[in-house]
């Protein structure tokens, strides 16, 4: 019996005991390779659950989150001293913001070198330059202690000579000397598993991700009742949003998951009688396709859907009602959008079946969005104190701990109000830098000055949380799509908008499917299969 094939809110949010004793008794001994480069099999870090706070909304189902109305008063207390050793961590990773004040007049990042007992020389990079970076880095040997490591080629050779073989200091019950990171989903450690070892950390994704938000408020003024009962209704609700003399149209993003859950189409693949198959291989897809272009056709996307338009400033006035995001909803992002749109009220949609029936499957996605690897020059002391750190940076909602590194220095960059609540400081917040990817800690609803956003996401992952459509390749590795993915998956999005707004005819799409398939889209079907 495998750790994956425990259930995952056995793990997340089950009794410890019970989570921490299924997990012991189900670990086996690694297996050999895969041939190709895979995952392979390994004993999983021990699941242990934090449970010195508790969510005012529990999780309704394995594939939810637990949400919270406020920050616990006071906070707990769990760190009793400094982590490092002094010695400054030198750590490289990624980012789309800029750069915050220097650490000597940035009162955030000094306030968080005493709290983990050593400076953080944290350097990031902006998007596209870091895979390059990261490159240059490996071949030439001078690699900093901790790297998020991005997709490369060969990606498990690189890690076998680079980085440090961690499965020693975190399988199983090893885990246990670093507790918030024992607090990691198991999922999540899959994704840092390659020919049967652990090679890094991961930060950790909602089990639903993607998921459509509605303007509810412009839906009450316009009288528009929030009603779906299959794909019919799904148009009718477009139509009546759509104004064009108003600028306000339906939608803006026309390739949005959330249409295609609506037909049932694959999540990314399928595992089919003849093997793996790949989402736009279905015999659905070109009825989705002819869908969404008729939805082009009527003008129910807002003109500028294709050129990258500035979905804030559209959204806020608002130029399309229907939004889908990422991550915990909106509950992260209210205080960006309600300045713009005081009246601003948002509510997640359930999609319906195309042809009724109940809900559409949800799509499940990655379980971490990014991970962290070692330097392999570290000594085993040196690699213990530094995943003593990224403990301390993967601390609980609800700790002190997860105040200092999440909101910084109290008085400074947050103050607490009358009921204890962290309320950010406009000026101290320019301090903060990304170190949510650092590694982060579980994911969680919590919208302080917006409890009903709460509330109503996790009303929705209550809702729809027991149907969901997995992607069976989740969590395995292909040396092709890394090499190939990118360029492939360009290819297929510029033949879906040329048959969405009409260039090409949906008739085309066999020809799209088929270059897809020759230029190596059968062989990272092969390598991925190779590995289920």
């Amino acid at each position: 019996m495998s750790d994956r094939t425990l259930n995952r809110r056995t793990l997340l949010w089950g009794t410890a005991a019970v989570g921490t004793a299924a997990v012991g008794a189900c670990r086996s001994e690694p297996a050999d390779p895969p041939p190709g480069g895979g995952r392979g099999d390994v004993a999983l870090p021990d699941y242990l659950e934090f449970s010195e706070v508790t969510p005012d909304i529990p999780p309704a189902n394995e594939n939810s989150v637990p949400g919270f109305l406020k920050y616990p008063n006071p906070p707990v207390e769990v760190v009793t001293a400094p982590p490092g050793d002094g010695t400054p961590l030198k750590a490289l990773t990624t980012a789309s913001v800029g750069a915050p004040p220097a650490m000597n007049k940035n009162q955030w990042w000094q306030n968080l070198n005493t709290q983990l007992g050593a400076d953080l020389e944290l350097q990031w990079i902006k998007g596209d330059d870091y895979t390059a970076k990261v490159q240059t880095l490996v071949a030439g040997g001078d690699m900093p202690e901790i790297i998020q490591v991005p997709s490369l080629p060969r990606l498990d050779q690189v890690l076998e000579t680079k980085f440090a073989d961690l499965t020693p200091f975190l399988a199983g019950g090893a885990v246990h000397e670093y507790p918030f990171l024992a607090n990691f989903p198991t999922e999540a450690w899959e994704e840092t598993v390659f020919n049967g070892k652990i090679y890094g950390i991961p930060r950790p994704l909602l089990p639903i991700g993607a998921r459509l938000e509605a303007r509810t408020d412009t839906l009450d003024d316009l009288g528009i009742e929030l009603i779906l009962t299959d794909g019919e209704s799904f148009l009718d609700l477009c139509r009546e949003i759509t104004d064009r003399s108003a600028d306000r149209f339906a939608m803006v993003q026309p390739t949005n998951s959330s249409i295609k859950t609506m037909f049932g189409l694959p999540n990314g693949w399928e595992q089919t009688e003849q093997g793996l198959r790949n989402e736009i291989e279905s015999e659905i897809y070109p009825d989705y396709l002819e869908f969404v272009r008729g939805m082009w056709d009527e003008g129910l996307f807002h003109p500028d859907s294709f050129q990258d338009p500035p979905l804030v400033p559209l959204f806020q006035k608002p130029s399309f009602v229907l939004f889908e995001v990422g991550g915990a909803g909106f509950t992260r992002a209210m205080p960006l959008y309600r300045p713009g749109a005081p009246t601003l009220t948002v509510k997640p949609v359930a999609m319906p079946k195309l042809d009724g029936g109940g809900n559409a499957p949800v799509r499940t996605g990655s379980a971490a969005s990014a991970w962290l690897g070692i330097n392999k020059d570290l000594t085993p002391d040196r690699i213990k104190v530094v995943l003593a750190m990224m403990n301390y940076l993967a601390a609980p909602f609800g700790t002190k701990e997860y105040l200092a590194v999440q909101y910084g220095k109290e008085g400074r960059n947050y103050t607490l109000d009358g009921d204890g609540q962290p309320i950010p400081d406009p000026e101290g917040a320019a301090e903060m830098f990304p170190v949510t990817l650092f590694p982060g800690s579980p994911n969680f609803m919590y919208s302080p000055e917006y409890p009903e956003i709460t509330e109503a996401e996790c009303a929705y992952e209550a809702e729809v949380g027991n149907e969901v459509r997995p992607n069976p390749v989740r969590g395995l590795y292909s040396d092709t799509q890394t090499a190939k993915g990118q360029q492939l998956a360009k290819q297929v999005s510029q033949a879906t908008s040329d048959i969405i707004q009409g260039r090409k005819e949906v008739s085309s799409w066999t020809d799209v499917v088929k270059q897809w398939v020759s230029k190596g889209g059968d062989d990272i079907r092969e390598e991925y299969q190779a590995q289920l």
